[in-house]
């Protein structure tokens, strides 16, 4: 019964976390390991204790990646109206995802269906997001090495995708080799962004872009609904979106 309350609690040892770290940043390391340990250990408590279970790691993973993400994203805010707005909407929106995965696993009269993958590809490109900007962040105000950080890159990319692609039902077969060639394709993206003189913020939404229109051409091209025109629209609006993005920034 009281398993009913882990999403509402985990939500707010989140939020307790996080406005730690905004009014006292030394915490940072304790507030992002008891986070990621809270979550971990009460998720594994709504699957039952079933740590084996790899469908389940698979469902968690765009919570788990999007609460360690927003963590390290917070460091890079620079007004705290801005940080408390952030933890407010993702706090909630990680209680809605894991109350979702609550019904899915033991209540499953009460899941609406298609809900964990819509709020998977949310999450995902959200947390891809707060990816590109702490690592360009890093890169700019503590001059961290870029192979080091392009490896992390890498990792998150092949994972968020194979995560993606497999909550969509895409062939097992398929998900490696395509969730590798994305990897690569935007490992190379960016080493790209990394050479223009702007802020982490333009780099990382420039990336995150990038990695929205790929992910979701695959996945188009994958269930058989790729098409001119949906080509045409993706990197109509994506190049739009960058245009704009760069054109209005502030170059260093």
């Amino acid at each position: 019964m009281l398993n009913r309350f882990i999403p509402i609690f985990l939500s707010l040892i989140f939020f307790t976390g996080w406005e730690t770290i905004v009014f006292n940043p030394r915490y940072f390391f304790a507030a992002l390991a008891i986070i990621v340990a809270a979550l971990l250990f009460l998720a594994v408590k709504i699957n039952k204790l079933r740590v084996k279970d790899r469908d389940f790691w698979l469902l968690l993973t765009p919570c788990l990646f999007l609460v360690s993400l927003t963590t390290v994203f917070l460091l890079f805010l620079n007004y705290n109206w801005t940080k408390h707005l952030l933890i407010i909407l993702t706090a909630a929106a990680c209680y809605y995802f894991l109350n979702y995965l609550y019904n899915l696993i033991n209540r499953i009269t009460n899941y609406r269906p298609l809900s964990l993958e819509s709020a998977s590809s949310f999450f995902n490109v959200v947390s891809y997001l707060f990816l590109g900007v702490s690592v360009y962040g890093l890169i700019n105000l503590l001059n961290l090495s870029l192979w080091i950080l392009a490896l992390a890159v890498i990792a998150v990319t092949f994972i968020l995708t194979y995560q993606f692609f497999w909550i969509n039902k895409i062939d097992e077969n398929s998900i490696l080799s395509a969730s590798i060639l994305v990897s690569i394709i935007m490992i190379e993206f960016f080493w790209a962004l990394s050479i223009f003189p702007v802020s982490h913020f333009i780099s990382g939404l420039s990336l995150a872009i990038i990695y929205y229109v790929i992910i979701n051409l695959s996945l188009l091209h994958f269930i058989e609904k790729l098409n001119r025109k949906a080509v045409r629209l993706y990197l109509a609006v994506g190049l739009i979106c960058i245009f704009i993005i760069l054109l209005s920034a502030q170059w260093l």
